[in-house]
């Protein structure tokens, strides 16, 4: 009896071993536990620092400005008269014919009224006539970037020319005007007038006010474009609008002939042309044998 315990229990931890050892044979893997996030049982603040911190890391690769940008500022202003008041507007000003009636009328009237002939008078130009909202200038919405594009290609190419104090550029608008040219004539053509510098502001000097600067170029509309009214006014003023960003982009192409006197060069890049050309060997020989031959 005691023969057969002492075999079933032999029996039993050479089983144990064997599997102690079997177990001991095979890789035991470890791999780490998966842990599945919800965003939605995250707090409303962590989901935010997280948007915040890839913001940074795009704005971190972002391009960073061009080394003149800040200290040439592009902006756009109206010009004034010597009392520092806005002789032009931001949008179109259309002056018709009844308008110039209307106020010839008024100084008739007051004439008539005072016992005596007025002797003032005025230009249609001078008209205020109807703003017309729909219609800016260029100078007041895409025209800086375009400027900005220019001086940009012109410092790369001449990066000696970069200012080392701060120089401003200005768009500085006056007439902006869609106006008749015969008050007699009911079927009178309308002519766009444009009156614009672009360049180094103007400045009023005291005590005297007088206007200095303005160096640049002077966008003034010698042959203005002129058609009937009807045409003008259709398509909510299409035809103004194409007209103006053409003389927008004439005068773009006026202010980049100006830079060079507005920003010139200090430090340009010269190619010396060769002095010295060197002689091929063979044709030294080939002269020579000419030169002997004859």
């Amino acid at each position: 009896m005691k023969t057969q315990y002492t075999l079933l229990t032999a029996m039993l931890l050479g089983g144990i071993v064997v599997s102690t050892q079997t177990m001991a044979s095979e890789p035991v893997s470890v791999d780490p536990p998966e842990l599945a996030v919800d965003d939605s049982e995250l707090p409303a603040n962590a989901i935010a620092v997280a948007a915040d911190a890839s913001a940074t890391d795009d704005a971190a690769v972002a391009p960073a400005a061009p080394a003149w940008e800040h200290l040439i500022p592009i902006t756009a202003q109206l010009q004034t008269d010597s009392g520092g008041q806005p002789v032009g507007a931001k949008s179109l000003r259309l002056v018709q014919r009844s308008t110039t009636a209307k106020v010839a009328g008024a100084q008739v009237a007051l004439s008539l009224l005072s016992g005596r002939i007025a002797g003032s008078s005025f230009g249609k130009g001078q008209l205020k006539g109807t703003r017309i909202e729909s219609v800016p200038h260029p100078a007041f919405g895409p025209m800086q970037a375009q400027v900005r594009t220019r001086l940009d290609d012109y410092f790369k190419a001449h990066p000696g020319a970069v200012p080392t104090e701060e120089k401003p550029v200005q768009a500085t608008l006056g007439d902006f005007i869609l106006v008749y040219q015969e008050l007699d004539d009911s079927q009178t053509l309308y002519e766009l007038r444009q009156s614009l510098s672009l360049g180094f502001p103007y400045r009023r000097k005291l005590p005297t006010m007088r206007l200095t600067g303005g160096e640049g170029a002077q966008c003034n509309i010698a042959e203005p474009v002129a058609a009937p009214l009807e045409a003008w006014q259709a398509d909510d003023y299409a035809m103004v609008k194409q007209t103006v960003q053409r003389y927008a982009d004439d005068c773009l192409v006026q202010f980049v002939a100006t830079l060079p006197t507005l920003f010139p060069d200090k430090h340009p890049v010269t190619v010396d042309a060769p002095t010295d050309i060197a002689v091929p060997a063979e044709a030294g020989n080939a002269a020579a044998q000419e030169d002997a031959q004859a």
